[in-house]
C-alpha cells in the first residue's frame, strides 16, 4: 500500500501524525473490489491483494471478502473514486493543533492486475489553538498561493461533509482546556468550541452555572439577545444583572437563555413579576422582544392581547395570531392616517371594533389618493397620448376598433374579456403600451377582442379574445390589416405636422 503526502511544502507547522494512522486510512477509506469479467481476476485496493475467481460477479454485488461485505465493480467503470476527510489533534508548547486532511483514492482503468494502490493524503488545514491566539492555516493550492493564515473568525471546516474525527476526550483533558467539558462528537463544533473557550477562560465557571447554551450559540453563532460581557470574571457581571435578579431568577425555575433574555429586556421597561415572563413569551418570540425592545411596553402589550382573546372568548392559537396580526395593521394603519399613538389609540378597549373602524378610513384615503393619482393620470394621458390613438379609430361594415380612454373601460374590458387587460391601465397612460378594443358592428358595447400594439414600432404585439382565446383567423388579419392603414395615416400626419412647423 502506498501513501502520497500533498501539501507538504512550505507547510506553516511540523506536524504530528497520529499512531498508525495510515492503517486507520485504509480501514475506513471506502475502495471497491475492481474485476475484469473476461480474465476472471479480481484487485483488492484495500488490501493490496490480486485474486481469481470463477463466481459469476455483477456490477454493484455486495461480497463477503475477508470477513467483512465489499462492493464489487468492473474495471469499466472508471474513474472510480472515494475520499474520506480526517480531523487529528496534537499538543505542543501550550497549543492545541487540529489537522485537517482528505484521503482520496482513483481507480482510472489500468489493467486490474497491474494495480498500485496508491493513496493520497492531502493536508488543508490547521488550526492552532492558544491561550494567546486562536487562527488557522488553509492551503489554497499551489496555483493560489499555498498555506495562507486566517484569524480565529474563520475556524472552521470548509464544506466538509462527514468528518472522522480521531480526537478523544482523554486528549483534550490533558491540554490547559482539561476543564471546559468541549463536545468531540462533531469535529467542525469541536473545533469552534475549543477556540472559544481558548478565547474566553470564563466559559468554565459559565457552564458549571448550567449556562452552556450561551456557548453553544457563540460557537454557531446564534444570538442570545442576552448581550453578554465575554471579558467578565463574574455570572451577574456576564449577564448584566443583579446578584439578586440570578437568584430570583433560580427560584422561578427561569434561569435558562432565553428566560433571561426575556427578563432583561421586560426589567428594562418596569418592575418584572413571575407572570410577566410566561404572560410575554406566550405572546412574542425572544427575536421579537430583542428587535422592539425600545418601541413596546411587552407586559402591557402582552396583558392587552391577554384581554382581548378573553373579549372573543376563545384561546387558541388561531385568535392569538389573528390579534397579533390585527394590532400590528391597527398601529400601521393609526400611523398612516397620522393619528397621535398614546394610550387612547394605541390600547382601544375593543381592538376587532376599532380596527375595522380604521381599516374603513385607512381604505377611504387610499381610496382618495387613488382617484387624485388617477385624474391627474388621466388628465395626462388625454393630452399627451389619447389624441393620437383616436386618430387610429376605424370602422368598416363588419368592425370597429378604438382605445381604451379610462380606468373604468380598462377595468369593464378586463371583467367582460376575461383578461388581464386592467393591469395595463398604469402602462398604457403613460405612453408605454396601446390598448385597442375590437367590436361587431351593431354590438359595439360587447367585449370581443383585446389588442395590444407597440405604437412605437408599429407592431401587434397581443390580439385574444375572451378568455385569451385566438380569435379566428379572419379576424387577426383584419386587425393587422388595420395597423399597417393606420402607421401609414400616422406617418403622413406626422409629416404634415413637420412642413407646417417649418
Amino acid at each position: 500500500m502506498e501513501y502520497i503526502y500533498r501539501n507538504l511544502e512550505n507547510i506553516p507547522v511540523d506536524i504530528e501524525y497520529p499512531d498508525d494512522f495510515e492503517n486507520i486510512v485504509t480501514d475506513t477509506l471506502c475502495k471497491p473490489i475492481i474485476y475484469n469479467r473476461f480474465k476472471k481476476v479480481a484487485h483488492c485496493p484495500k488490501f493490496g491483494e490480486t485474486f481469481d475467481y470463477v463466481d459469476t460477479i455483477r456490477k454493484g454485488d455486495w461480497l463477503p471478502y475477508r470477513g467483512e461485505n465489499r462492493t464489487f465493480m468492473p474495471h469499466t467503470c472508471h474513474p472510480l473514486l472515494s475520499g474520506q476527510t480526517y480531523v487529528w489533534m496534537f499538543y505542543r508548547d501550550e497549543t492545541i493543533y487540529f489537522v485537517v486532511v482528505y484521503a482520496s483514492w482513483i481507480y482510472n482503468g489500468e489493467e486490474v492486475a497491474d494495480m498500485r494502490d496508491v493513496t493520497q493524503i492531502y493536508i488543508e488545514q490547521i488550526v492552532c489553538i492558544s491561550q494567546e491566539e486562536q487562527f488557522m492555516y488553509a492551503n489554497q493550492g499551489t496555483y493560489r498561493g499555498g498555506w495562507t493564515r486566517y484569524q480565529d473568525g474563520s475556524i472552521h471546516l470548509i464544506d466538509k461533509g462527514y468528518v472522522y474525527n480521531l480526537v478523544n476526550q482523554e486528549q483534550l483533558q490533558d491540554t490547559f482546556l482539561k476543564y471546559m467539558d468541549i463536545h468531540v462528537r462533531c469535529a467542525d463544533y469541536m473545533i469552534k468550541e475549543a477556540a472559544v473557550c481558548a478565547k474566553y477562560p470564563q466559559v468554565e465557571f459559565i457552564k458549571k452555572a448550567g449556562l452552556e447554551e450561551i456557548i453553544e450559540r457563540k460557537v454557531v453563532k446564534l444570538p442570545s439577545y442576552i448581550g453578554p460581557n465575554w471579558r467578565a470574571k463574574s455570572i451577574p457581571k456576564f449577564l448584566g444583572i443583579t446578584h439578586q435578579d440570578i437568584e430570583k431568577l433560580k427560584s422561578w425555575g427561569m434561569f435558562d437563555v432565553d428566560n433571561i433574555a426575556t427578563y432583561k429586556i421586560l426589567a428594562s421597561q418596569g418592575k418584572v413579576k413571575k407572570h410577566h415572563i410566561g404572560l410575554v413569551k406566550r405572546e412574542f418570540q425572544t427575536s421579537e422582544l430583542y428587535e422592539n425592545r425600545k418601541k413596546e411596553n411587552f407586559v402591557r402589550l402582552a396583558t392587552y392581547f391577554d384581554k382581548q382573546k378573553k373579549r372573543m372568548k376563545e384561546d387558541s392559537n388561531y385568535i392569538n395570531h389573528s390579534i397579533k396580526w390585527m394590532y400590528s395593521d391597527y398601529i400601521k394603519q393609526l400611523e398612516k392616517l397620522g393619528y397621535p399613538l398614546n394610550d387612547y389609540y394605541r390600547y382601544p378597549k375593543n381592538l376587532k371594533e376599532s380596527h375595522d373602524r380604521i381599516s374603513e378610513e385607512y381604505l377611504a384615503m387610499k381610496d382618495k389618493i387613488r382617484k387624485e393619482a388617477d385624474k391627474e393620470r388621466q388628465e395626462k394621458f388625454e393630452k399627451e397620448f389619447l389624441p393620437r390613438l383616436e386618430k387610429m379609430c376605424w370602422r368598416d361594415s363588419r368592425y370597429l376598433i378604438r382605445p381604451l380612454r379610462n380606468r373604468t373601460e380598462f377595468n369593464k374590458e378586463g371583467r367582460n374579456n376575461h383578461n388581464c387587460v386592467a393591469s395595463y391601465y398604469e402602462t398604457a397612460t403613460e405612453g408605454g403600451t396601446s390598448i385597442f378594443v375590437l367590436r361587431k358592428i351593431e354590438a359595439e358595447e360587447e367585449s370581443f377582442v383585446t389588442v395590444e400594439i407597440d405604437l412605437q414600432k408599429g407592431k401587434l404585439k397581443q390580439c385574444y379574445g375572451k378568455g385569451n382565446r385566438l380569435p379566428e383567423k379572419e379576424v387577426k388579419e383584419w386587425v393587422e390589416k388595420w395597423l399597417v392603414r393606420m402607421m401609414k395615416k400616422l406617418k403622413y400626419a406626422d409629416k404634415a405636422t413637420m412642413k407646417g412647423a417649418a
